[in-house]
């Protein structure tokens, strides 16, 4: 190995295939709590305001268990001599994970409101442009799982799908913008309480997908430092 190069023959080592693992049961946690947003958002839609709180409580409950398991992850990797000089890079890896499970939690507080769970509200929730953008938010995170579930399987196939996190960030974005002029365009006849606080659930929501970018781009990272 030239002077400088990364090692990333870690997976060869117990401890650090387990941490690889947990870190997949990470996102796991953070994927059931963008399935229940989602769900909650579903439930707002159609004026369920009894499903749509059960389902706000499972994403604040999944996302302090997703917070659990980034701090006990990150303090064994800091703790242990483990993934030599691609350490901090797995700790953003992790970050970027538990942000996506944030951005699911601070969007869904919108529910909560009653302007959310209005008739003007929820024709917003209905549109076929917020369909399509949950969709592509849950489809980003879902990519981000099938990378990390790359990382044994050398640099060939983490390439060959860590652009697919980027495209349905894309596509979260495409469908962002046309749910937005769709809000401004039934805003003078909407109390405009509520489309602030819509305009704000979807920026919010938004980053779910962009944070499951982020996460992606830290791999790409690990590439370049010689993984695979």
């Amino acid at each position: 190995m030239s002077q400088g190069m990364v090692d990333l023959g870690f997976l060869s080592f117990s401890k650090e295939k387990e941490i690889v693992m947990d870190i997949g049961k990470l996102l796991d946690i953070v994927i059931e709590t963008v399935d229940s947003f989602v769900a909650a958002v579903g439930s707002a839609a159609v004026g369920d305001a009894e499903s749509a709180k059960r389902h706000t409580e499972e994403v604040f409950s999944k996302e302090e268990h997703a917070d659990t398991i980034h701090r006990e992850l990150s303090l064994r990797i800091a703790q242990g001599a483990y993934f030599g000089g691609v350490r901090e890079d797995f700790l953003n890896l992790l970050e970027e994970m538990d942000s996506i499970a944030d951005s699911a939690k601070d969007a869904i507080r919108f529910l909560s409101s009653d302007a959310a769970l209005s008739v003007e509200g929820r024709t917003v929730f209905m549109s076929e442009h917020m369909t399509s953008f949950l969709a592509n938010l849950k489809l980003a995170v879902g990519a981000l799982k099938a990378l990390v579930a790359t990382f044994d399987r050398g640099k060939e196939e983490i390439l060959s799908k860590v652009h697919t996190v980027e495209d349905f960030e894309e596509a979260a974005d495409f469908h962002k913008d046309l749910l937005l002029k769709e809000l401004f365009s039934r805003a003078g006849s909407m109390n405009p309480v509520t489309v602030i606080q819509l305009r704000d659930f979807i920026f919010m929501s938004d980053d779910i997908a962009d944070n499951a970018e982020d996460g992606s781009d830290v791999i790409l990272v690990l590439v370049a430092k010689g993984y695979g």
